[in-house]
């Protein structure tokens, strides 16, 4: 899967790779590495929650207005081309099944739509996904919509006296529908239709978010849950209206996801393993979860005690919601074992020492093997040479890292997203670079005024 974002907000041009198992992005702030996370997050998330049942529902209403051009397009003697009516049933079909759910993700996110257009340029915003065979194309102006599906094969529908020919087949380059009679012609397309966007559907995993400033939210959620206890005993006296405090889409899933960990629900042991190695090598503890006050815990090694997230180190509470997500969350959802989960990580090395950091590399790399996919933004230089060595030491293969750097191009039009430079030497370094050389220099020219004598 490849979705490609043109024009959003502070980006020119951007592409993920989703057949990659580890997506690093690199760059300078305020290039767009957050709005890309959270714009194919939000993609991938309405895709994914499509309610199959109302899926069913939409593709028959949809398919019954479309009959009659369907049959018109058939005759008993030859094949005809259907790939343009089949391709505006689908387009139709995924805006009612996604269109107003889409819509509301990206203003609860980002605000109205209409205001998404490439900063500098002006230009308005494009987004093309592409999976398997299928390519979808949506276009952001007052709302967010599919402007355009695209089947990237032909499609032709004929009848066919033979029974054995009935439904649906493909060949190279060719979908061929074969209908029975006229008559036959709406079930034929509602199983042939049916399958294409339900398989498109289960290629998407899981997904899971976990945004920066996790230590934050963490402490911040704690001290609202009583607020709110607080506020609903003495609501009958509240006579001013309260708002609610904006958070994008991602963010407000992840604190939801949060309250809803069951420390009785432990997911798959291989996610386990990995998890206590965590606490083991870097937390130097456990982290658990308290189910009465819904909150997580961390218990020092050879304590007793069980510390509430407030009294813990910065580094702790950053990691330690990854640490519950991977023993009470993750593997516990059947998907997650057919299809690989997707998990998005922004800026995981704050508050870690390098130390700690050049670990939790190791600790990435081993859930990309367990069958984890995992989407992140970083400005680690220690994570990206480790990650280089792995390269090197052929214990990350090529073909699974993606590094992509996000550049301002400077030009007045936006950041463009590139792969970096990779092959079993490991990765070229176009952002750590420049800042390592800029420092040696600078020191360089400070011992030389030192040791210069001002009288020579």
């Amino acid at each position: 899967m490849k979705i490609k974002i043109l024009n959003f907000g502070p980006i020119k041009k951007f592409e993920f790779d989703l057949s990659k198992d580890l997506i690093m992005i690199y760059g300078k702030n305020n290039v767009g590495k957050s709005y890309s996370m959270s714009v194919v997050y939000l993609l991938l998330k309405n895709l994914s929650n499509i309610d199959h049942f109302r899926l069913s529902e939409i593709t028959r209403i949809t398919v019954e207005k479309n009959e009659k051009i369907v049959k018109a397009q058939l005759s008993e003697e030859k094949e005809c081309n259907l790939t343009k009516t089949v391709n505006n049933i689908i387009k139709d079909i995924l805006n009612e099944a996604i269109g107003e759910n889409l819509d509301n993700s990206f203003k609860n996110t980002f605000g109205e739509p209409v205001r998404l257009k490439n900063f500098k340029s002006k230009e308005p915003p494009v987004i093309r996904i592409t999976i398997s065979d299928y390519t979808i194309h949506l276009s952001i102006g007052g709302q967010i919509k599919v402007n355009e599906f695209s089947l990237n094969k032909e499609v032709t529908g004929k009848y066919s006296e033979d029974p054995n020919e009935w439904g649906a087949s493909a060949k190279q380059g060719i979908f061929e529908l074969n209908f029975p009679t006229s008559d036959g012609s709406l079930e034929t397309l509602l199983s042939s239709i049916g399958d294409r966007i339900r398989k498109m559907i289960e290629e998407i995993g899981a997904l899971y978010f976990f945004p920066a400033g996790r230590t934050g939210l963490e402490i911040g959620l704690q001290s609202l849950f009583p607020i709110f206890a607080e506020l609903s005993k003495k609501r009958s006296r509240i006579t001013e209206r309260i708002d609610l405090p904006i958070m994008a889409e991602p963010i407000a899933d992840y604190i939801l996801q949060l309250s809803e960990i069951d420390s009785h629900l432990a997911g798959q042991n291989k996610f386990l393993d990995i998890a206590a190695l965590i606490e083991k090598n870097i937390l130097k503890g456990e982290v658990g979860f308290d189910p009465r006050k819904k909150r997580l815990t961390y218990r020092p090694i050879d304590s007793e005690l069980n510390l509430d997230m407030s009294f813990v180190s910065s580094m702790v509470s950053e990691l330690s919601p990854i640490v519950g997500f991977l023993k009470y969350i993750l593997g516990r959802n059947s998907r997650d074992i057919d299809i690989k989960p997707v998990i998005f990580i922004e800026e995981p090395e704050a508050h870690l020492h390098p130390e700690a950091q050049v670990q939790l590399v190791d600790i990435f790399v081993k859930l990309a093997e367990a069958g984890v996919k995992l989407i992140i933004t970083s400005h680690s230089n220690s994570m990206f040479n480790k990650l280089t060595n792995m390269v090197l030491g052929k214990t990350l293969a090529v073909k699974k890292y993606a590094p992509i750097i996000l550049k301002d191009t400077g030009a007045g039009s936006g950041s463009i997203g590139k792969l970096m430079e990779i092959d079993d030497l490991g990765v070229e370094d176009e952002n750590f670079m420049d800042t390592a050389d800029a420092l040696y220099e600078e020191r360089e020219n400070i011992i030389e005024t030192l040791y210069t004598d001002p009288n020579d």
